[in-house]
């Protein structure tokens, strides 16, 4: 994979739906050449499809990540029985058997249950808990897993909101005509209906994307703070001092002297002196780094969106 792969891959990442034509003059290169390196991608799997469903923040719902060292003779069967809760949104096995597991709950109120189990679930004898700060100052360009800044208020989704959607959660880069025609709606309509979610916020869309299998690796750094520092100042210093182009650093509301700080590299040379500069940071009181190895997506409860199936023609 060359570094125009690279580009490709985090341009569908930060929007699912970017025409092959706006891919194509991003990158310099044609639209044919797009769609080859997309088969590829697709072919070895570092693509694995696009969905969609009704954004983090419009739900109000609460992104929360449990993580620690596991005990589990399993990962795999660990991984099956994650999936069991419908607030598990993803699980993330990394070295030195640690496991973080991300859940979007409808209500703070279910933390110390949902906590409870993916303690026993995940065989975590000290789990760390935290609740994400949305934070508008430390948030991505790109969300993820839908995790991003609420408004003060959002318009409430239509039905024909809710069809579109749903018609998307299968495959987000599916046409507007194709759309159309699942929803029984016009192409104007959609195309306005589209346009009025993503600019709002209410719709999340989503590449799955396996980059390990490209050669890149993500690594997650645990960075310590000193007591009384300002944790989105450090933030910015850490996504400010490294070079690595895909980046991003999450803070917890609850956890004020703790910072993740993740990215994707392949070069361990740069990360080696990424490590280095961090640590020499006045506010920062040890890094320690993780690299992560297998990754896994679920269904949650916000996924559960009515089925839209193609209407049959006016001939059939």
């Amino acid at each position: 994979m060359d570094d125009t792969d690279r580009k490709l891959m985090f341009l569908v990442y930060e929007n699912p739906r970017m025409p092959v034509r706006e891919l194509a003059n991003r990158l310099g290169i044609s639209r044919q050449a797009v769609h080859r390196r997309m088969q590829v991608l697709k072919g070895i799997g570092v693509i694995q499809g696009a969905t969609a469903g009704i954004s983090v923040p419009y739900l109000d719902a609460v992104p929360v990540i449990v993580f620690g060292r596991s005990r589990a003779a399993s990962i795999e069967e660990t991984l099956n029985i994650l999936g069991e809760s419908e607030f598990t949104r993803r699980a993330v096995v990394a070295g030195g058997s640690y496991l973080y597991i991300v859940g979007l709950l409808r209500d703070i109120s279910e933390l110390d249950n949902y906590s409870e189990f993916v303690k026993r679930a995940a065989e975590i004898p000290e789990p760390t808990v935290g609740i994400y700060s949305l934070d508008e100052e430390l948030l991505p360009k790109f969300t993820v897993d839908g995790i991003g800044k609420r408004k003060q208020s959002y318009r409430e989704l239509s039905p024909l909101d809710i069809r579109i959607i749903a018609s998307l959660k299968d495959d987000a880069r599916r046409s507007i005509a194709n759309i159309a025609e699942m929803v029984g709606a016009s192409a104007k309509t959609v195309r306005r209906h589209l346009e009025n979610m993503i600019s709002e916020g209410s719709l999340d869309l989503y590449a799955h994307e396996d980059l390990p299998l490209a050669g890149d690796m993500l690594f997650v750094m645990h960075v310590n703070l000193r007591d009384g520092a300002d944790k989105v100042e450090v933030g910015k210093r850490l996504l400010s001092k490294s070079l690595f182009r895909d980046q991003f650093v999450r803070a917890f509301i609850n956890l004020p002297g703790f910072l993740h700080w993740a990215f994707w590299s392949a070069d361990i040379a740069q990360v080696r002196k990424a490590l280095r500069e961090v640590g020499e940071d006045e506010d920062v009181l040890s890094v320690m780094p993780n690299f992560v190895f297998l990754e896994r997506i679920y269904p949650t409860w916000r996924d559960k969106l009515p089925a839209v199936r193609r209407r049959p023609s006016k001939k059939a």
